[in-house]
């Protein structure tokens, strides 16, 4: 049986910023191998968290909490930054990666997916790789709802997004196991 999602509880309450392109930034080379720039970067992750929280995940089974903070350093900053949401093609026609109430389900989400390894060693004791796969859209459907997308237009994003990671992120999910 499918482990319910009860709540999401965010401490300190995540602030979220905008990365504002300047000519200036161009200037600015972070990889000096591939010429990749602080404004590539800014094109390419234009969210970011300006704060570190927790966040508490409670379900009907088990509760766990994870602490968001960047991984990598851009210019001393290690604020978590992302890509807002990889939305393709006829999927925009549900919702704008620049909609506003998509940005914290889509900040919460990529973070889980690219940190799930330490994420999943706290809770790989009672809960499995595709359990753990299914609470993470879980979670991103919890947080369209709580900013402002209706139940259904939020089930539909969450389950087209779990969709896409249980086919055709299969390889990533599946390292988990081993």
């Amino acid at each position: 049986m499918k482990n319910r999602l009860i709540d999401v509880i965010f401490y300190p309450f995540p602030k979220i910023g905008q990365r504002v392109k300047c000519e200036e930034d161009k200037d600015i080379i972070l990889c000096s191998k591939t010429g990749y720039t602080l404004y590539d970067d800014k094109l390419n992750f234009p969210s970011i968290f300006e704060n570190v929280f927790n966040v508490q995940v409670i379900t009907a089974d088990f509760t766990f909490t994870f602490e968001v903070k960047g991984k990598s350093k851009i210019l001393n900053d290690s604020r978590y930054r992302w890509n807002n949401a990889d939305i393709l093609g006829i999927l925009k026609c549900f919702c704008s990666p620049d909609d506003r109430r998509i940005i914290l389900p889509s900040g919460i989400h990529d973070y889980m997916l690219e940190f799930k390894e330490e994420i999943y060693s706290k809770i790989k004791h009672c809960c499995g790789v595709d359990e753990f796969r299914r609470l993470t859209s879980d979670i991103f459907i919890h947080l369209c709802k709580e900013q402002g997308f209706s139940s259904c237009k939020a089930s539909l994003m969450g389950n087209l997004v779990d969709l896409f990671q249980k086919y055709f992120q299969k390889r990533k999910w599946r390292a988990l196991d081993g």
